[in-house]
C-alpha cells in the first residue's frame, strides 16, 4: 500500500511539475493583454492542449505504474547469483614431450559462466614460450597463438578444455589447465 502511495505522490508531483512548466512557458510569451474588469481570462490554446493532455493520461498513469512495478517486482524476484559456485576445482598437467607440436587439451568441462585457465608451468626453462590456440594448426603458428612465458596464465571461457590446443618452443614444457568442477 505504501508503493501506491509513493506512486500517485510522485504522479502528483510530475503533473504540478508539468503545470508549472506550461505557466512558465506561458509566462516567458508576450503577454496578452489584460483582461476587461469583469470579463473573463482566456488562456492561450497551446496552454489548454496541454492540460487536457496531463488530464486525459493521469488516469492510465497510475495503472501503468503499477503495472511496471508489478514487472520489476518479478524480475527481482528471480535474479540469482551467476555464476553458482562450484563445489571444487579440476586441474590437469599437458606436458609438451616434443617442441612445436600441436597437444589438445582433456575432456573437461567447463561450468557455465566460468573461465578455463591455461598456465605455463612455473618451471618450465626461462626461453620456453607456450602458445594457446583453439585449433592444432593455429597452436604451432607464432601469428595465431597466444604467447605464454614461464609462470604466466590466460582464461577463456570455452565449454570444454578440449576445445583448446597448446605447443612449446622448448620440448618437456608443462602446461596446466584448471577450471571449476561440474557437480
Amino acid at each position: 500500500m505504501a508503493e501506491n502511495s509513493s506512486a500517485k505522490t510522485a504522479l502528483g508531483i510530475s503533473t504540478v511539475a508539468a503545470i508549472g512548466a506550461a505557466l512558465a512557458w506561458v509566462n516567458s510569451r508576450k503577454p496578452a493583454p489584460p483582461a476587461p474588469p469583469g470579463g473573463e481570462l482566456t488562456l492561450p490554446p497551446e496552454f489548454v492542449q496541454l492540460i487536457a493532455a496531463i488530464a486525459a493520461t493521469s488516469d492510465s498513469i497510475d495503472e501503468n505504474l503499477l503495472r511496471v512495478i508489478d514487472e520489476i517486482t518479478k524480475i527481482a524476484i528471480n535474479v540469482q547469483g551467476f555464476p553458482a559456485n562450484m563445489p571444487g576445482i579440476r586441474s590437469f598437467a599437458k606436458l609438451c614431450a616434443v617442441a612445436n607440436q600441436a597437444y589438445q587439451g582433456d575432456d573437461m568441462v567447463v561450468p557455465e559462466g566460468m573461465s578455463l585457465l591455461i598456465k605455463s608451468y612455473p618451471t618450465n626453462g626461462a626461453a620456453s614460450i607456450v602458445r594457446v590456440a583453439s585449433s592444432q594448426a593455429d597452436s604451432t603458428n607464432l601469428n595465431s597463438s597466444w604467447p605464454l612465458v614461464p609462470n604466466e596464465a590466460v582464461g577463456y571461457q570455452v565449454k570444454n578444455a578440449n576445445q583448446i590446443y597448446v605447443s612449446a618452443s622448448i620440448a618437456g614444457s608443462i602446461v596446466i589447465f584448471s577450471a571449476e568442477r561440474v557437480g
